[in-house]
């Protein structure tokens, strides 16, 4: 950070996941800084305590910290020190993860309960709505300069959710759709549930069946 302000350099840090690095960062909105912040929707919902229960499962790098840096996180997400809320996602098999600490790898599978995970922070109260849909997909598109992504805009690719947030849904093994077969989420009841999605204006999910006739499309950057 040093670097880039001695250079005028624009720089974007990942992963940040303590309340010791979320000083570094400036408050306020996104637009305009040279330096900005993002963390991921995991460090919003495990913490220190979990590694009792988790073990290897929620084994990552960074690491998953202590409560009281998953609060700072929370709050630095509402008054903008963290600019994007974003996924990591480390699919090692279920046979990997059961090594010994030193052994297993790092990382999880996030990419299928990411949405349902930050709302769970709305449900209790402690992000708003709207500022998750900034953090999760407007905020990242302007950050990287994504063309006709981010938005729900007439000629923007439709990439949308459709979510039932009166409905209850129980994380199971059997629904998870990565190649490594496991979830760090199983037996989590989200208090809602992904109804629809839909990926370039495909509906690629609908009512638990998946499509995938047609695939992803390159992305593309206006810079």
């Amino acid at each position: 950070m040093e670097l880039a302000r001695r250079h005028d350099s624009r720089l974007h840090v990942l992963h940040v996941t303590t309340a010791e690095e979320l000083e570094l960062f400036a408050p306020g909105p996104a637009d305009g800084k040279r330096i900005t912040a993002e963390t991921c929707v995991h460090f919003l919902h495990f913490s220190s305590e979990d590694y009792a229960t988790k073990g290897n499962l929620i084994k990552c790098n960074p690491a998953v910290k202590l409560p009281s840096d998953r609060a700072a996180i929370i709050r630095a997400i509402n008054d903008g020190r963290i600019d994007i809320l974003a996924t990591d996602h480390a699919p090692h098999t279920w046979e990997e993860k059961l090594q010994s600490y030193e052994k297993a790898p790092s990382g999880l599978p996030l990419v299928q309960s990411v949405l349902q995970c930050a709302l769970e922070r709305w449900f209790d109260g402690q992000l708003p709505l709207e500022l998750i849909v900034e953090k999760t997909a407007h905020a990242p598109a302007r950050l990287y300069n994504v063309r006709d992504r981010g938005y729900i805009r007439e000629g923007y690719w439709a990439d949308l959710v459709l979510i039932d947030a009166n409905l209850p849904h129980r994380v199971t093994r059997e629904e998870t759709l990565s190649k490594c077969g496991w979830s760090p989420f199983e037996g989590t009841i989200f208090r809602s549930t992904i109804v629809a999605t839909w990926v370039n204006g495909h509906l690629g999910w609908h009512e638990g069946k998946l499509d995938d006739r047609q695939l992803g499309k390159r992305l593309e950057f206006d810079r």
